[in-house]
């Protein structure tokens, strides 16, 4: 064999292992477990920059006693578990990046404070919403860094369509109104004020949002889809923050608040990024075109 062909061969072979990291199953296995830990132990971090009056983590970064300080302890753990995620995407790929994107929000989410703390602790709908937008532009950048250094996914081949193939063309944009099928699924199961509840209906929000998104646009690159439904959410609290009536106390206590004031912007933005993960990868066998098996 001469030198050329057996460059030839090592490049074949590096290509072949950085597209089908399923043929390494150990490196895959150790990967996620350390990156899930990195995750935890970064928001871990956050925890006592998000203490509140009540003596617990404040639902939202705007009940915390230094509020300026819990946001900035947020973006700094988000981008820390944000570049853990995009290796892992690298590794192994993109949509399991994602999901250890969401983990480490998620282990903020387990102990910061539920919807009781929310409507006894004098916090503000509107905020929740703002904040969700905050939780939206991170879901952003964080994905756009994942599937960036993680590459395409191995079964969504390039099409040579622009609008097939852009993570904002008119296919991604359609796998995105899979957010209003994600909030309806939450509003059915945010049926307790309690944190599980809250983040079980979050993440059912997010599954559905990427399994259908995925029927929507079986072609297309899901690299923002993880974000819809945060956004969709923020929408939703802002039109409430705007015309509800009444103190959030008084309609906790009489069952008058509305079901999605259940899950604070923490377990949305937690259950969005795991859950569209979930979703997505569920339904590649269902997605999947003649020719992709």
């Amino acid at each position: 064999m001469t030198t050329r062909e057996t460059s030839a061969a090592t490049s074949a072979a590096t290509y072949d292992a950085q597209q089908h990291p399923q043929d390494r199953p150990v490196v895959r296995g150790v990967t996620l477990v350390v990156a899930l830990i990195l995750s935890a132990l970064a928001f871990r971090a956050v925890q006592p920059f998000m203490g509140s009056a009540r003596g617990v983590v404040g639902p939202l970064v705007a009940d915390a006693e230094s509020p300026v300080a819990g946001a900035l302890a947020i973006v700094l753990a988000f981008a820390v578990v944000a570049a853990v995620s995009a290796l892992v995407g690298r590794l192994v790929n993109a949509v399991v990046g994602i999901f250890v994107l969401g983990t480490g929000v998620a282990w903020l989410a387990m102990r910061s404070g539920s919807s009781v703390d929310f409507c006894f602790g004098g916090s503000s709908i509107t905020a929740a919403g703002v904040e969700l937008l905050g939780w939206t532009g991170l879901a952003v950048a964080g994905s756009h860094l994942v599937y960036r250094v993680g590459g395409a996914l191995p079964d969504f081949p390039v099409t040579g369509d622009d609008e097939v193939d852009s993570p904002t063309g008119r296919f991604a944009r359609i796998s995105w109104l899979a957010a209003i099928a994600g909030v309806a699924v939450a509003w059915f199961a945010a049926a307790a004020a309690s944190k599980g509840q809250a983040l079980g209906a979050a993440t059912l929000a997010g599954f559905a949002t990427g399994a259908i998104g995925r029927l929507l646009a079986p072609r297309t690159p899901p690299v923002y889809l993880a974000a819809a439904p945060i956004a969709a959410f923020a929408l939703v609290f802002l039109f409430i923050g705007f015309t509800a009536r009444g103190d959030l106390a008084g309609g906790f206590v009489d069952q008058s608040l509305p079901r999605l004031l259940r899950m604070m912007p923490v377990d949305i933005a937690a259950g969005a990024l795991c859950g569209t993960a979930l979703g997505f990868g569920f339904m590649r066998s269902f997605a999947a075109q003649p020719g992709d098996r």
